[in-house]
């Protein structure tokens, strides 16, 4: 690729130029076999979108509603852990760019920044927290409580991973997180975390 990325593929490979092995490595990959992963690049890849001729377009609303809350179209950021990681300002960036944009965003509860960071970085937008259930039970309500303070408007419980798959690439790299790097939505605690 020579020039600005202009599709998923360009980043992908710029992706794979600048950042380092391990955490390209973390973000490209999927747990175990990566199954699962597969399916869902196959799955998108037979989405068809199909343009409707000789239609009014002089209006177009893409708008929607996501929990009763108005969003400017059909699209918003799911969860997605160490946005630091690829840049400084991580997951405060994604704030601020859905912010603009209109749309909503699901902190990870692996995220590289806190809470009260996303609620700063955009105090307008519109926000959502997605939850473990940690064996320390007052770790999550002091975590739905903050968020609660900080205005985010729903949590989404995740409720699949009783146990966390395996990641072969990270096994390979040895991957953690850097020092200079904290899980931050359950930073403020100061316990340990467990699922």
């Amino acid at each position: 690729m020579s020039g600005k990325p202009v599709c998923v593929g360009d980043f992908e490979e710029y992706a794979k130029r600048v950042l380092p092995k391990s955490v390209y490595d973390y973000y490209r990959s999927g747990a175990d076999d990566q199954q699962t992963l597969a399916d869902n690049v196959a799955a998108f890849s037979r989405l068809r979108l199909y343009p409707r001729m000789l239609r009014d377009v002089s209006v177009v609303d893409l708008s929607a509603s996501v929990l009763g809350q108005k969003i400017n179209m059909p699209i918003c950021v799911g969860a997605t852990a160490m946005q630091r990681l690829a840049h400084v300002d991580g997951e405060t960036a994604t704030a601020r760019a859905c912010r603009s944009m209109g749309t909503g965003m699901m902190l990870s509860s692996w995220a590289t920044s806190t809470i009260e960071e996303i609620a700063q970085a955009a105090p307008d937008g519109l926000h959502w927290l997605q939850l473990y259930i940690y064996k320390d039970r007052e770790v999550t309500r002091s975590l739905v409580q903050r968020a609660e303070r900080a205005g985010y408007k729903g949590i989404f419980v995740t409720v699949d991973t009783p146990l966390l798959g395996k990641r072969f690439d990270d096994v390979r790299n040895k991957f953690q997180l850097p020092p200079h790097l904290r899980y931050c939505p359950s930073c403020c605690c100061g316990k340990d975390i467990h699922i």
